[in-house]
């Protein structure tokens, strides 16, 4: 027994290393980037965002409750704009031209809990539910990695701005 005392104090290490503020390690892109919503790059002055950037195609974000601040904001704006069931938010997000809209669209009312085809109220809960549910779908088991700090903060960071929490209910 006392020879497996260091192994698993350096396993109880290697957990916080992981998930603790250090930067989570993955080769998934969207992880990598801090992007976990895979946000293709447009041009939007995202607060957070690593310019230059050396993705060229996706942005950026110097930490993560920066990405999924992001994320974060573009859903909500979609909502306000009237995409407000799941099926009407991934039809923009992912469209059917590089995804499998519908696949993607099950995924996410399943992992979120939330019916694809009711209007969902702008709440928090709502919004944190789907966005961890699109981050599994856009980075696989590695969105597990993501910690529920970083989505705390990411709300933090997204609901401090005046229209959005005016939005939300």
């Amino acid at each position: 027994m006392r020879n497996l005392i260091p192994w698993i104090t350096l396993a109880v290490a290697a957990i916080f290393m992981v998930k603790g503020d250090k930067p989570i390690k993955s080769n998934v892109r969207g992880i990598r980037n801090n992007n976990p919503g895979n946000l293709r790059k447009t041009g939007i002055p995202w607060l957070g965002k690593v310019v230059p950037g050396t993705d060229a195609a996706f942005e950026q974000f110097k930490t993560m409750p920066y990405g999924i601040r992001a994320m974060l904001l573009d859903i909500i704006g979609k909502h306000k704009r009237g995409l407000n069931t799941i099926q009407e938010l991934i039809s923009v997000w992912a469209p059917p031209v590089e995804n499998d809209t519908s696949g993607y669209i099950n995924s996410v009312a399943s992992r979120s809990g939330i019916s694809k085809f009711v209007m969902f109220s702008p709440t928090k809960d709502n919004f944190i539910k789907i966005v961890k549910a699109m981050a599994y779908i856009e980075n696989g088991p590695d969105a597990l990695l993501i910690p529920e700090k970083d989505y705390n903060e990411g709300w933090k960071l997204a609901s401090s701005r005046s229209d959005i929490k005016s939005y939300i209910k």
